[in-house]
């Protein structure tokens, strides 16, 4: 069997296993549509090696035969891991959404290694996912029609499938529209909030008539953990700033979030100069004890009344 029947049969078996009511196969639903969808990243590499799938090889070097001329070939065993493939898709520009690639991983990492074991909507959001990426690497990438050969039955139920979540994910989303939201980031930060338990996509307002922020409860329709805002901010920021939060550690500048120094949640917003989760403002008095100078949430929280330069010469007096 080759490597793209390889794909196809996973990706064909993973929808059969989500199709069955049987909870028991769940897990094998999303390990499959994942492994499928991998083995098509690897079949798109098979077809942009020049006739040997060296691209396949985790490694290849140049080698001289007996005539002494050189070639290059494969070394090992080993075929290509995710990172290459990311790098070779990046050198041969071939277009992928890795973002939600990783996302797909991250769900089949959960449902293995945590208590949790997972759900059918859990299962659904991870084949949601995979709908995406299996269409863009069959259309754009190995110009193949996924109907013909994924056949009917398995790509509408792809369909069927990514609809529903999609459903799903909106009646979720609507729970918190009457929420009046403290912070302009907690609202930019809405679209990436996650399950702390299961990373569920699929977190709803346990009240959805609420609209005041500090009695938000959130419920993930997924596991149906109960959580407080706090966490869910916390894994949101994560997402929603990192790059932001990357770029300026590597300039020498300020995260856009730190530490709240009230809730200690990673959710105190610079611009803003408050929490979006418990709403907590450093006082407009907090002044450093030897220079008068404004404290950051950070000196406030760990400094003793000190801005950093001068809690850092106390320190090294001591």
């Amino acid at each position: 069997m080759s490597l793209f029947d390889n794909a196809i049969e996973s990706i064909q078996i993973g929808v059969e296993d989500l199709l069955r009511n049987d909870d028991r196969r769940v897990l094998s639903a999303v390990r499959n549509v994942h492994a499928g969808a991998l083995l098509l990243c690897k079949e798109k590499l098979r077809r942009l090696s020049p006739g040997d799938e060296i691209l396949l090889a985790q490694r290849f070097e140049p080698q001289r035969n007996d005539k002494g001329d050189v070639s290059i070939e494969g070394v090992g065993r080993n075929t290509v891991g995710l990172e290459d493939i990311k790098k070779r898709f990046k050198t041969f520009d071939v277009a992928f959404d890795w973002k939600r690639f990783d996302g797909i991983a991250e769900i089949r990492h959960h449902m293995e290694h945590s208590y949790f074991k997972g759900t059918r909507e859990r299962a659904r959001q991870a084949v949601a996912d995979a709908f995406m990426v299996i269409r863009q690497l069959l259309v754009e990438a190995l110009k193949e029609d996924p109907l013909k050969v994924l056949g009917p039955e398995c790509w509408n139920a792809l369909l069927e499938n990514a609809d529903l979540f999609e459903a799903e994910l909106q009646a979720c989303r609507k729970t918190l529209d009457n929420v009046a939201w403290e912070t302009d980031a907690a609202v930019r930060a809405l679209p990436d909030f996650i399950c702390p338990s299961c990373r569920s996509s699929l977190v709803r307002q346990r009240e959805p008539g609420n609209s005041a922020q500090l009695d938000v409860v959130l419920l993930c329709a997924a596991c149906g953990t109960e959580t407080e805002l706090g966490p869910v901010l916390t894994l949101a920021f994560d997402e929603t700033f990192g790059g932001e939060a990357h770029i300026a550690i590597k300039d020498g500048g300020d995260p856009p979030i730190s530490t709240c120094p009230e809730c200690s949640e990673e959710t105190y917003v610079i611009e803003e100069s408050r929490c979006a989760a418990c709403d907590f403002v450093v006082p407009t008095d907090a002044t450093c004890a030897i220079c008068g100078s404004g404290l950051s949430a950070e000196d406030y929280c760990e400094h003793d009344g000190l801005c950093g330069y001068h809690a850092y010469v106390a320190a090294k007096d001591d």
